[in-house]
């Protein structure tokens, strides 16, 4: 492996963890050493077959029966603890001491390990979550030749919509991919998709569930203002990589916070761009004329001022924004 890619920064470019010069000088030192690009390339085709669900298989007929049998055939009694005993203890109560002062050692050194692996590979289920919506919107905009975004007269509908728009489209059928995997289980995600417009009935009827049915771990671009001050889709917003849906922002309620996603304790926030790729961005600002993904260029949670100026905001807030 060469000097200049270590092992932890290979899974952190995989991942798109690198940004700015570092990802230069990688990509540079890739370039330059056909093995570690190698290496590369195998490692993003094994966290891709990580993600990937697989097909399928249905077990053999009659599978339960036949393992009874078998275990019932080649049973025999099991050990006890008591044969194991020493007549005689062969250590003395210092060297347990010390085995388990080493066993301590040991475990404290391996948990940030394993914490860090954890934090990887939930990592990598969120940009496999982004992927999978990314693939949904795609096949939507094919169909419609626009991107989810309700009529204008309705524009007082959640963000979160969005969802329900690709279902009745049907390129959406898997509500657990509005979950991100950072922050752990969220009860609060909806269980089900439905039809956009029996949505809109729950919102008259059931405010409670409507309010649950809108709550997704993830952000969406609520467009921006046209020339005419009319807001609309952002899909012809001056940009080849518009964002398009992030990890939802730091915001609570009707208070506007900095910061970045709490999906991954401000460390930072996954970005679904128009391309179909995920980049990993340390900070709000995505382009140097775009200085914060969460706010317009006027500093609100609402439709962009411009075709440079892309917003998202949390699945529950409108789409005319706050």
């Amino acid at each position: 492996m060469s000097d200049a890619m270590k092992a932890d920064e290979m899974i952190d470019y995989v991942l798109g963890q690198v940004e700015g010069g570092e990802r230069e000088r990688l990509e540079r030192a890739l370039g330059e050493d056909a093995e570690t690009a190698a290496r590369v390339e195998r490692l993003r085709q094994a966290i891709h077959r990580l993600c990937d669900d697989g097909n399928s298989f249905e077990h053999p007929p009659d599978l339960a029966r036949r393992t009874v049998a078998f275990v019932a055939r080649n049973r025999r009694r099991s050990a006890s603890f008591v044969d194991f005993v020493p007549v005689r203890a062969p250590f003395r109560w210092a060297d347990f001491a010390v085995a388990a002062s080493i066993f301590v050692a040991g475990v404290l050194t391996l948990l940030p390990a394993v914490q860090r692996s954890r934090e990887r590979m939930s990592q990598a289920g969120c940009v496999f979550n982004l992927q999978q919506l990314g693939n949904s919107l795609g096949q939507y905009t094919t169909i419609k030749q626009l991107m989810p975004y309700p009529p204008s007269n309705q524009t007082d509908v959640p963000a979160g919509a969005f969802a329900y728009m690709l279902h009745d489209a049907g390129v959406l059928d898997d509500a657990s991919l509005l979950d991100c995997p950072c922050n752990g289980p969220c009860p609060h995600v909806a269980p089900e998709l439905i039809g956009f417009d029996q949505l809109q009935k729950i919102r008259r009827t059931d405010r409670d569930r409507y309010n649950r049915l809108v709550s997704f771990d993830y952000a969406y671009n609520i467009g921006y203002r046209h020339t005419s001050q009319a807001t609309g889709s952002p899909d012809d917003q001056a940009s080849s990589q518009i964002p398009v849906l992030a990890d939802q922002p730091n915001h609570a309620g009707l208070q506007i916070r900095e910061g970045n996603s709490i999906n991954h304790g401000g460390r930072g926030q996954n970005v679904l761009l128009s391309d179909s790729s995920v980049r990993w961005f340390r900070t709000r600002q995505v382009s140097p004329i775009d200085p914060d993904l969460y706010l317009n260029n006027n500093r609100l949670p609402r439709p962009g001022i411009d075709a440079h100026d892309s917003v998202l905001v949390p699945s529950h807030m409108p789409f005319r924004g706050w």
